[in-house]
């Protein structure tokens, strides 16, 4: 009866550490990285870091750094760096983007002021065939704007709310719009719901199955298919901004990267 009883509670115990190794996802410390910046942006897939001071652009790595200024066309506004050979650099305020190669070299500046259709872009990101994604704010639409021929294609009809955050890979384009809905769009037009979204402060958009979210200064991981919130155990009690790619975490306090190993579900 006794050895029952220890069995029983030792898998209580048991138990209660699985639940709660489930309502949280542990970061494991892989290194720390000083970096005197403004604001970090992350990092792409050859490990180089990049941030913004002073409204320059600054790629760097262990043994490199290269900038990127323009103070004609007046604040940055967005850095796609999801291809580092094919960099897009946002003015919003000029309704102007800027391609740059692997060392932040100009390759081509385009003034959509200058087409012959008026548009005034909200959002831009990467796609596929030499491609980039747009958002036009008059028409509310979604597009392709082909950059051989700098014509766009609208793939959408008009949005009924406006794009918040956006995400894209070169063949979906991912947003959040100001109702806190989650949706995609794909290269043909198909536009996908998924869900709506908890409160934060800060967020990342990975995939259609998967966020990353900064609130009340936890950081979560979040389940679109579940509605599901799991917290990310870190140090840091208060986090500047945030990154994730293939496996590494990379959090930004106080001109200092902390980059972890995290498994998620």
């Amino acid at each position: 009866m006794i050895q029952k009883r220890l069995f029983l509670v030792i898998l209580f115990f048991l138990n209660s550490e699985i639940m709660f190794s489930q309502d949280s996802i542990f970061a494991k410390e892989q290194s720390k990285i000083l970096l005197f910046t403004d604001n970090f942006l992350g990092f792409d897939n050859q490990q180089n870091y990049y941030s913004i001071s002073n409204n320059v652009l600054s790629k760097t790595n262990s043994n490199s750094k290269f900038e990127y200024k323009n103070v004609s066309l007046g604040k940055i506004t967005h850095v796609d760096f999801q291809n580092p050979l094919q960099i897009i650099v946002f003015y919003n305020d000029f309704n102007t983007a800027v391609l740059l190669d692997n060392q932040l070299n100009e390759i081509k500046i385009i003034d959509f002021n200058l087409l012959s259709e008026a548009v005034n872009i909200d959002a831009i990101a990467l796609s596929s065939q030499n491609q980039l994604w747009i958002y036009d704010a008059i028409s509310s639409k979604i597009g392709l704007y082909n950059l051989n021929n700098d014509a766009i294609k609208w793939i959408s009809t008009p949005l009924d709310s406006l794009i918040k955050h956006y995400k894209s890979n070169f063949t979906r384009f991912y947003w959040l719009n100001d109702k806190n809905n989650f949706l995609s769009i794909s290269i043909y037009g198909t536009i996908e719901t998924f869900a709506d979204f908890p409160a934060f402060e800060k967020i990342q958009l990975i995939n259609n199955k998967i966020l990353l979210y900064y609130n009340d200064n936890q950081l979560f991981f979040y389940d679109i298919a579940k509605k599901q919130s799991i917290k990310i155990k870190i140090t840091e009690n208060f986090v500047a901004n945030f990154f994730f790619a293939d496996g590494i975490l990379a959090i930004f306090t106080e001109n200092k990267i902390t980059n972890y190993n995290i498994i998620l579900p």
